[in-house]
């Protein structure tokens, strides 16, 4: 890269953060000019809170919050004294959000919005069907961590509405994204080979595997969910490790069935029949319990994401569960190697 164009980069660079920075004052100038405080007394207490918004009361999850404290020097002077930090009270719970900014002049403490591991449970209720429910009161406050929240000034306000869900044209954009996203999964998985034991034999379709099929069904829930919990709260880190656990059980799963498939190939019989049925064309047991369990943790899976807006945790005994099952499944295989189908693929007649 020349001189020039490396000057030239930083100096767009610089400008794109100055633009970002800029942008962030003019988010907490509005904040300022829409906080109304309320006449102090002689204690500490909450004057007044205002977000970022035309509407001060309007607040999204990530957003500016500016909370007017009456005698704030006195508030710091006493965390630092006992060395417990101020932190945002939502509904007389602590949110454990310490403030990034602190205006003792103005008596104004600014904080985020921020949902995390430490206060995920905090934020389950007031974000619980977005769909359905969009908007939700809640009262901020501050105070010191472990302590009660500061008192309310009267007539000062200390209420905010939640909006759960954030749309613009970027929120259109994904969603159009996923829709064809879904479209070309469920093509590929009905048109093409990608779920079935191979490739058509004779012109005869073969089984759809179940390894692959379950591998596949954890991929798409894990990847529309991720992307419409971000999109609604902006939150990029949302995939605990269990899900990380439970992917592998499903990548092996399909991978070990790949490595000990049947020797002879058989004729498809339906998505669910092949699922559950065995070379014999009997139900299996081993197969039947792997399917259910699937589709219970994957119920669980999606209610706590439409209605909670999280990835639940699943625990290791879930997991280890889940791990039994595949391998009681794959175990399964083996004595089916060597088995005759019950319909194989039709053969082509011998030349005259």
């Amino acid at each position: 890269m020349s001189l020039r164009r490396a000057v030239l980069l930083s100096i767009l660079v610089l400008l794109v953060a100055g633009c970002g920075t800029h942008a962030d004052n003019d988010q907490l100038g509005i904040a300022r000019r829409n906080l109304k405080v309320a006449p102090c007394g002689a204690t500490p207490a909450v004057a007044g809170v205002a977000g970022v918004n035309s509407n001060p009361r309007d607040v999204y999850v990530g957003d500016w919050i500016v909370v007017a404290v009456c005698h704030a020097d006195q508030l710091m002077k006493a965390s630092d004294a006992a060395q417990a930090p101020v932190t945002l009270f939502i509904e007389g719970r602590d949110s454990i959000n310490e403030p990034v900014g602190v205006d003792i002049e103005s008596g104004t403490l600014t904080f985020i919005l921020d949902r995390n591991d430490k206060n995920r449970e905090l934020w389950r209720p007031f974000l619980y069907d977005p769909l359905f429910d969009p908007v939700v009161s809640m009262h901020l406050s501050v105070g010191m961590r472990g302590e009660r929240a500061l008192p309310r000034v009267p007539k000062a306000n200390m209420t905010v509405h939640l909006e759960k869900i954030w749309v613009d044209w970027t929120t259109l954009l994904w969603l159009a994204f996923l829709l064809v996203f879904v479209i070309v999964l469920y093509l590929s998985a009905r048109k093409t080979d990608m779920l079935r034991e191979g490739p058509a034999v004779d012109g005869v379709r073969q089984p759809y595997n179940l390894g692959r099929t379950q591998m596949a069904w954890w991929f798409f829930l894990i990847v529309v969910s991720y992307c419409y919990i971000w999109l609604v709260l902006g939150d990029r880190d949302t995939i605990p490790t269990s899900l990380l656990g439970l992917m592998g059980i499903s990548a092996g799963t399909a991978l070990a069935v790949v490595l000990i498939a049947p020797s002879a190939a058989r004729a498809s019989r339906g998505f669910w029949r092949d699922l559950l049925t065995a070379n014999n064309g009997a139900v299996a047991l081993d197969r039947l319990q792997i399917v259910v369990w699937t589709l219970v943790l994957g119920a669980i899976f999606l209610t706590s994401v439409v209605w909670e807006l999280t990835m639940p945790e699943f625990s290791v005994t879930m997991l280890a569960l889940m791990g039994i099952s595949s391998g009681t499944y794959i175990g399964f295989q083996y004595p089916q190697r060597n088995e005759v189908p019950a319909n194989p693929p039709a053969q082509s007649p011998p030349a005259a």
